[in-house]
């Protein structure tokens, strides 16, 4: 964990991609990496991207000097070598080194980074999810922890992790009993359209703020709607009524799972159809949380307010690797026991390596970048947990993601800056 202080506040973050983002780093270089980051963190939910960086760095500083004395022809070979080092390992690395995947509670500790607290509400997950079906395939599983939500509130003096049965919402009202409900996949708003609509005439059947809020009040009496549910953000005004509930800001997952085939994008289109009678129950130990008798969720409760972006991201990293591991049903050994075991099986094949020179410089370069890696986790013991396990799909995506960007970053030649008429008067 890192804390970052500035002259108004400070922020705590675990996950390296956030500390980037807030790091005031003004290198050429930085935004085609931290776009990249991005991207790969939120396709994996930060699944590797430890990973992904130290590759990048080893590689880049194995190959830039290296690089000005060869030309692009030399390079592109190189990089086709490389990705073909790792194409060859992710195959070698199913039929050799990699577990099936069976769940226990002490697979989920592992996965989970002996974070007990975080394992703990998986396993009652998975028991759960079990004890609807005791004959649960490998598909359904999957579709329930996919389908899982997650909150995170501050109570407590310390964090705390609670699996429900049932979908909680955070409504602050008391709401009780099966209620007439709508789902919005959008919006709720005067000039919201999606992407794509063109129908003129709707778009013009409301002229001011005063016909649009009778017109979609009209609509909810017409067919008696007691709660709204939005994925977007709702008009305030329209949250001041008091005889309605307006939810704004949920995820559309959930909406898809209270009702795939219910969502609207606009209320105008609103029909019998569209209407579900959803049972809501008040949560007990937290009265502004409500409870629908569908789906499930897990409660993160931390102490302080400070905290919870960080402990929310932390589980969900969790969560995320369980997910990855759980769809491909196998998973590598962690703490760099597969990169071992990998750097053995490559160090054997030397004997027999008679190839080019950008083939022998490719091969080398793999080699000693597994070696770099397992020599860092050994070096520093103390902060990695042994008898890890670790997500297939994402560490090799994460080798291959860096190969392409160093692929960019070897091909700019020069860096040029452009100054504003205040600079000119240097010049």
């Amino acid at each position: 964990m890192k804390c970052v202080v500035s002259s108004s506040s400070f922020q705590y973050f675990s996950c390296p991609i956030r500390l980037i983002e807030e790091l005031p780093i003004n290198h050429p270089y930085h935004s085609l990496v931290i776009q990249t980051l991005q991207t790969f963190h939120n396709k994996y939910d930060g699944c590797s991207c430890k990973t992904l960086l130290f590759f990048l760095t080893t590689y880049f500083n194995y190959f830039h000097l290296l690089f000005d004395k060869n030309n692009h022809v030399c390079q592109k070979k190189i990089f086709n070598y490389l990705e073909q080092f790792i194409d060859q390992s992710k195959l070698i690395a199913e039929e050799r080194f990699s577990e099936n995947f069976y769940i226990n509670s002490n697979i989920i500790l592992r996965i989970c980074r002996y974070q007990t607290i975080y394992s703990d509400s998986l396993y009652q997950a998975y028991l759960y999810f079990h004890s609807l079906n005791q004959q649960i395939s490998h598909k359904e599983l999957l579709t329930h922890f996919n389908n899982l939500n997650h909150i995170t509130r501050v109570k407590y003096f310390e964090e705390k992790c609670l699996f429900i049965p049932g979908t909680i919402l955070q409504i602050n009202k008391s709401i009780q009993g099966y209620q007439r409900t709508i789902l919005i996949d959008g919006h709720l708003l005067e000039d919201y359209v999606h992407i794509g609509y063109n129908n003129k005439i709707k778009l013009k059947q409301i002229s001011t703020k005063s016909s649009w809020m009778y017109l979609i009040l009209s609509v909810l009496k017409e067919y008696s709607i007691e709660i709204i549910i939005c994925s977007g953000t709702v008009d305030q005004k329209l949250k001041e009524c008091n005889d309605k509930i307006f939810i704004e800001n949920i995820p559309v997952k959930t909406l898809r799972l209270l009702g795939q085939d219910s969502l609207l994008t606009y209320i105008t289109d609103l029909n019998q159809e569209h209407i579900l009678s959803l049972n809501y129950t008040e949560f007990p130990d937290d009265p502004l949380l409500t409870i629908i008798e569908k789906g499930s969720t897990i409660i993160q409760y931390v102490p302080l307010e400070s905290l919870i972006n960080i402990k929310h991201e932390q589980f969900l990293h969790c969560l995320s690797r369980f997910r990855h591991i759980l769809r491909k049903n196998i998973y590598l050994n962690g703490s760099s026991e597969f990169e071992s075991q990998l750097y053995k099986y490559w160090y054997g094949k030397r004997e027999n390596n008679n190839n080019s020179f950008e083939n022998n410089l490719a091969y080398d370069c793999f080699l000693e970048c597994l070696q770099i890696f397992i020599k860092e986790i050994k070096n520093h013991h103390e902060y990695f947990e042994k008898n890890l396990l670790d997500d297939f799909d994402s560490k090799f995506d994460a080798w291959k993601t860096s190969i392409e960007l160093l692929k960019i970053l070897m091909q700019i030649d020069d860096i040029v800056k452009i100054v504003t008429n205040e600079d000119l008067s240097d010049i």
